[in-house]
């Protein structure tokens, strides 16, 4: 049995392997990461035998040290972890140029190549910057509150969109391409709603992410650009993402079960590592 976690700010995702079987968890990150806090993520473990090896990520994982009982720890760099989930769960070709945006808390960059993984370019804005602004904004960081408050807005009602500014589109953008998240606030005076300034939240992230990504898939020459992480499960950023992206030609994909990535990703590399007997 064979067991990995990836130590996220918000959250935290971990994996055992029984056989064939793969079983997904996720808990809440804390502040204290030291072998107590992983019994507590895996009660049912018993890291002195019929463990493999547990496998870690993410987050301040270098602090748990070589071994947890009679349980080797296996250290994997985060971006390399990314990379080995990512490219497992999309199923390319992995002698193509893929740029990988894992979006979780913030929102990173990796650019896959016949198994070499590069990060490359990245971004402060990511689902913890709609758990933030939503606290600030809307009084809630409950993400499922925020996706149903954002599904009912409207992110033109607060966001200046190029009709607004200039009447019209500009080249390939058309006219109902935003201009200036949240612009509206400041020129119109009246109440915005609850739901249209989540929308504008998820909309501001979404298309931060995209067109971070698809100038780094132009510089490289990427033929695919996947998105993993969490942040995803906002259904509307996931379309703000896909949206923006096809301005310049990608159509992002998606993989099931992309949220995982990074723990799936940090077991492949502990599963290759020619010390450990599975």
């Amino acid at each position: 049995m064979n067991i990995s976690a990836d130590f996220g700010i918000t959250v935290t995702d971990t994996l055992i392997r029984k056989n064939d079987e793969l079983i997904h968890r996720m808990d809440l990150s804390s502040e204290n990461l030291n072998h107590d806090r992983v019994r507590e993520i895996f009660p049912e473990i018993d890291f002195n035998s019929n463990t493999g090896f547990l496998a870690v990520t993410g987050g301040r994982h270098l602090e748990l040290g070589d071994n947890i009982d009679n349980t080797p720890i296996i250290h994997v760099n985060e971006i390399e972890a990314i990379g080995e989930g990512s490219m497992s769960l999309a199923k390319l070709n992995e002698d193509e140029s893929i740029i990988i945006v894992s979006a979780g808390s913030g929102t990173a960059c990796i650019h896959a190549q016949r198994g070499v993984y590069t990060h490359c370019s990245g971004t402060g804005v990511g689902g913890g910057t709609v758990l933030g602004l939503s606290k600030l904004l809307l009084g809630t960081d409950n993400p499922e509150e925020i996706a149903t408050l954002a599904e009912k807005g409207n992110e033109s009602q607060v966001d200046l969109i190029l009709e607004d500014v200039v009447s019209g589109p500009i080249g390939q953008l058309p006219s109902t391409t935003t201009a200036v998240n949240f612009g509206k606030i400041a020129k119109v005076e009246k109440e915005f709603s609850r739901e249209d300034i989540a929308s504008g939240i998820i909309n501001l992230v979404g298309q931060t992410a995209a067109r971070i990504a698809t100038s780094v898939a132009m510089t490289f020459q990427a033929n695919q650009i996947v998105v993993v992480g969490r942040a995803p499960s906002f259904n509307g950023l996931k379309k703000s993402l896909e949206d923006a992206a096809s301005i310049t030609g990608f159509t992002p994909y998606f993989p099931e079960k992309g949220e995982y990535a990074s723990a799936l990703g940090a077991m492949l590399v502990a599963e290759k590592t020619p010390l450990i007997k599975n």
